[in-house]
């Protein structure tokens, strides 16, 4: 196989390597920042389940307050009461009496109402900050395994791109030019086996004359479709299974 030729392949290689460790190096820290960003909701949920359980609790003590200041104003009515001096003024302040009597009554329903809000407010919280502390812990482990991913793919990119480095000077500097020109515009994949006499890239066939040249010299050819290096790959020989290892066995006794 012609040398440059063999070189552009090795070359193409690491450059699938390279290409893939850059993808992945610049998608962990969106990785990381999705996990904060997913954990901050949990935190921000944590939060509004601590605003809604204090407001119950300040609304029951504003309550509880309105009950006070309602049997205030019935203790001061049954004192005025035994003062009145007509019927009138005595049916009035009972009343006002019964007025106050029946408001409390309606604040107790609201005071029980949020009493078992309260409860279910509470068991929620505590079931909320329990998986928050689990979410922490799991998203502080998965955010150390991508910062440590993100070392070793970045050391894996100097020692590849430093063994790239060794590689491009084998080849002509006008077929590295060629090669560089094809990568830029196929997306980085400027070299592609033969496959079943077809373009390994865009599957088009190729005229039997350029495989067989393929095949046969050392001639480089590009792909009349899409214009990318070929290189032919030998068929490997299917390997024997028993039942052919032992006929064979048998012929060369015989």
């Amino acid at each position: 196989m012609n040398s440059n030729l063999q070189n552009l392949i090795e070359l193409q290689k690491l450059d699938d390597v390279i290409r893939g460790l850059e993808a992945e190096v610049a998608s962990l820290p969106r990785k990381i920042a999705g996990i904060e960003s997913q954990l901050k909701t949990h935190i921000q949920q944590v939060e509004s389940d601590k605003h809604a359980l204090a407001e119950n609790q300040k609304s029951r003590r504003r309550r509880e307050g309105e009950i006070s200041a309602a049997r205030d104003k019935i203790s001061h009515f049954k004192d005025q009461s035994l003062m009145v001096k007509t019927n009138d003024q005595y049916k009035a302040l009972l009343h006002e009496i019964e007025f106050q009597e029946s408001e409390i009554r309606k604040i107790e329903d609201q005071i029980l109402g949020e009493m078992i809000e309260s409860e279910n407010l509470d068991k929620r919280l505590r079931d909320a900050e329990a998986k928050l502390a689990e979410e922490r812990n799991q998203a502080q482990a998965e955010i150390a395994l991508a910062e440590q991913r993100k070392r070793e793919d970045e050391e894996e990119l100097s020692r590849v791109r430093t063994e790239r480095s060794s590689v491009q000077p084998r080849i002509a500097l006008e077929i590295y030019e060629t090669y560089e020109r094809i990568a830029k515009g196929r997306k980085g994949e400027a070299v592609v086996p033969v496959i079943d006499g077809t373009c390994g890239a865009c599957h088009v066939h190729l005229r039997p004359q350029v495989v067989s040249e393929l095949m046969s010299t050392d001639q480089m050819h590009t792909c009349e479709s899409c214009g990318r290096i070929l290189f032919y790959v030998p068929k490997q020989a299917p390997a024997e299974g028993p039942a052919e290892a032992a006929a064979e066995t048998t012929a060369e006794t015989n």
